[in-house]
């Protein structure tokens, strides 16, 4: 039966006697593979498998090449194993790589000789390619002289000279065709090496490469099997939500597809592991803030302070360089003190009381080069609202709008939304936080067979007798719909504001009045339209305002 054991102390006793701890230990270089990662918002717990064999006594496991950018504070070790054993620690080291010994630029230089080789084979073809042109041409050469002789004597005849035209021009025909395919087979070979070369050279730029060694110390009561978990943070990582919705045709319901793009820069790829996403934060702590009293009172300017001798420089540093040593003094607490392991991330938010945890069903692979990696998290299908809505003043056309209810158990995370209707892809939009249960706005663009038109005709200008003017603009908008069903839909138009008390704005005659006028000026009317069904919608808008005053901001 294996007995799992989980780290609780820090390395004091480690600190505390690392010569004699070193010296009766077994030190244990134990190979280890991501098996599972936690991404956050803005960091993620990455959980690293190793199973090693311990010796009787103390062990120290050393895990080599771990990223740079680990939160010491946040490393945690269990294990479980065939006997009894204690963690009594953990301890980290930053060590400096020769990058020029990795296998990816083995493999680079490996791949720039093959293709090098690749190449100057194409460039000794071309050559003999080149001396078999050059001795077709001297052929030719030496025959033209030798049939310029002989022609006056009636050599060579028709049939031989046709031989001979026949020879050179298929011969050098050939020879430019095969000097042609070398050069373009040379061409992206080339293009591949200088690639290639490039890439080598920013690799080897950058000669050395900082990582981390963690040691963790294992107590065992004999030689055992162990099974070795270390958890730790790093940031440079994060995911975002994405979304589907996808309106059914009979515009009653929804498909919501909820997906996670995923990237990260961490130093360590992230091949075939087990990926789990969650909406906790971290870094904003469970608890609420305290408030600190909070005062005021009178200003009172400051007071000049007295001029006072500062002494030499010799006196002025002395202070200081006492507060450097005392730092460096206490130094070495703080440092023991650093080794304490932070708490681990809140049980929460694995159970969802705060937060919720969506853990992807298949291994992904996510390299460290900030490339996104996307994977479906959820789908489901939620209630739709439809109605029409059109805003004719500003757009002539009518645009479908759909009430959607999040009835999922999880929140809907600001994020980016591609909308179908039915099968067609209509446009993307921003989505805010949802609430389970809440309700939000989606456009589902717009729909010909519903047409729009409004005309505005300034009727008259007038002067009053006394001291106002007025103007009057008539207002006409037509609806139809062409579709086979009933269309319900909001036409929105709006009044204009005074900003002067001494403007008057009304509306007259309106047929039929608005639904709603609200107090932004914006005039709603809720219209049902038959299929075939035509209406009109129409007002007068009447502005009074002062004689000798012109005005501003009407069309």
């Amino acid at each position: 039966m294996r007995t799992r054991t989980i780290v609780t102390i820090s390395l004091f006793f480690l600190i505390a006697s690392p010569l004699s701890l070193w010296a009766q230990s077994t030190t244990v270089m134990a190979k280890s593979r991501i098996a599972a990662v936690t991404v956050f918002a803005d960091r993620a717990q990455v959980t690293r498998e190793s199973s090693v064999t311990l010796k009787p006594g103390s062990n120290l496991v050393v895990l080599e090449n771990l990223p740079l950018l680990m939160a010491e504070d946040s490393l945690r070790a269990e294990g479980k194993g065939t006997g009894r054993a204690r963690i009594a620690g953990i301890t980290t080291t930053n060590v400096f790589l020769d990058r020029t010994r990795e296998k990816r630029v083995r493999d680079l230089e490996d791949e720039i000789a093959a293709l090098t080789r690749k190449v100057e084979a194409i460039d000794a073809r071309r050559r003999g390619l080149a001396s078999q042109k050059a001795f077709v041409e001297s052929v030719r050469v030496g025959w033209a002289e030798r049939i310029s002789k002989q022609i006056g004597l009636g050599k060579p005849t028709a049939a031989e000279l046709g031989e001979a035209a026949k020879f050179v021009g298929e011969s050098v025909g050939k020879i430019e065709e095969q000097l042609y395919e070398a050069e373009a087979t040379k061409k992206p070979l080339l293009e591949r090496i200088a690639a290639l070369k490039k890439e080598l050279e920013q690799s080897r730029a950058d000669s050395m490469r900082e990582v981390r060694s963690v040691v963790v110390a294992i107590d065992a009561d004999r030689e055992m099997k162990f099974d070795l978990d270390l958890s730790y943070l790093v940031r440079e990582a994060s995911w975002e939500p994405a979304y589907d919705v996808r309106l059914a045709a009979d515009g009653k319901d929804a498909e919501l597809v909820y997906r996670a793009r995923v990237w990260q820069r961490t130093g360590e790829d992230w091949p075939g592991v087990k990926l789990s996403l969650s909406t906790a934060s971290p870094e904003v702590g469970g608890g609420a803030p305290e408030l600190s009293p909070w005062h005021i009172s009178f200003y009172e300017p400051p007071r000049p302070r007295p001029l006072t001798y500062l002494g030499s420089s010799k006196e002025m540093m002395a202070p200081a360089r006492a507060e450097v040593l005392l730092g460096n003094a206490g130094r070495d607490n703080t440092l023991m003190d650093s080794f304490e392991l932070a708490l681990p991330v809140p049980a929460e938010v694995a159970q969802g009381q705060t937060s919720v945890l969506f853990q992807v069903a298949q291994p992904v692979d996510i390299p460290a080069d900030g490339t996104r990696a996307s994977s479906v998290i959820a789908t489901g299908r939620v209630p739709v609202s439809a109605e029409y809505v059109t805003v004719p003043k500003l757009s002539p056309r009518v645009y479908l709008k759909s009430v959607v209810q999040n009835q999922t158990p999880y929140p809907l995370l600001a994020g980016e939304v591609s909308i179908f209707n039915d099968a067609v892809f209509v446009g993307k939009s921003n989505l805010k936080t949802v609430a389970s249960g809440e309700e939000f706005d989606l456009y589902f663009g717009s729909d010909d067979q519903v047409k729009v038109t409004r005309v505005m005709t300034k009727l008259r200008k007038k002067g009053g007798l006394i001291s106002s003017n007025s103007v009057t603009y008539h207002v006409s908008i037509e609806l139809e719909n062409f579709k086979q069903r009933n269309v319900n839909l909001s036409l929105l138009d709006q009044q204009p504001l005074p900003g002067n008390a001494e403007i008057k704005v009304r509306l007259d005659d309106a047929e039929p009045k608005p639904s709603e006028t609200k107090e932004d000026g914006t005039l709603v009317w809720k219209v049902d339209l038959a299929p075939g069904e035509k209406k009109k919608v129409a007002y007068d808008l009447v502005i009074e305002y002062p004689k000798g005053r012109d005005l501003v901001g009407i069309e």
